[in-house]
């Protein structure tokens, strides 16, 4: 009997390690591919609400509540559109929307003042107090400038004169002559 297992000593080791195998590769696999993506799943969740206030040369003026990220172009939309007499051209309309701003139509023949954030056609934007919003309504003044600007009042204190946002090194000479005539200190 001795020699029989002795003939079939390699099969009985074979088939008795191949279990050992396949347990320790399924170990392995299981240790190795770590554990499944957690996937989080919020439903519906509802975007930022902003509130426009759109007056002017519309059909329907008045406050509409829009998604953040949304741009003029769509608050124009939800009054109706322009009136006949509307100088749509002379506001950007691509801009987005920020929560209280507002939005003026021109009529054709009317100066298109600080369409956008509350300014009264016309009037100047004071840099010691507008939103960062407002200044971004500015020409050459983007997110960046407007940023700077609050943080310069903030650290630096109040702008006395206009010019200083050029010694202040916040926007360049050719910046500032689009926008002298918009801006100001203070009354």
């Amino acid at each position: 009997m001795y020699q029989s297992l002795e003939r079939y000593r390699w099969l009985i080791v074979a088939a008795l390690a191949a279990p050992l195998l396949i347990a320790l590769g399924f170990f392995l696999h299981d240790r190795l591919s770590g554990p499944e993506p957690l996937e989080i799943d919020l439903g519906d969740v509802p975007a930022s609400e902003v509130r426009v206030y759109i007056s002017g040369a519309v059909q329907r003026p008045g406050v509409y509540t829009i998604n953040d990220g949304d741009r003029w172009i769509d608050v124009l939309e939800l009054a109706g559109g322009p009136s006949a007499d509307a100088n749509v051209a002379a506001v950007n309309l691509s801009q987005r929307a920020y929560d209280e701003d507002h939005v003026y139509i021109p009529r054709i023949g009317e100066a298109a003042g600080s369409a956008g954030s509350g300014q009264p056609v016309g009037s100047l934007i004071d840099i010691n107090t507008a939103s960062q919003a407002l200044l971004e309504t500015l020409p050459g003044i983007g997110e960046v400038r407007a940023s700077d600007i609050v943080a310069s009042r903030t650290t630096t204190g109040p702008f006395v004169t206009t010019e200083e946002l050029v010694s202040r090194d916040i926007i360049p000479q050719s910046v500032y002559a689009d926008i002298v005539n918009m801006i100001t200190v203070g009354p």
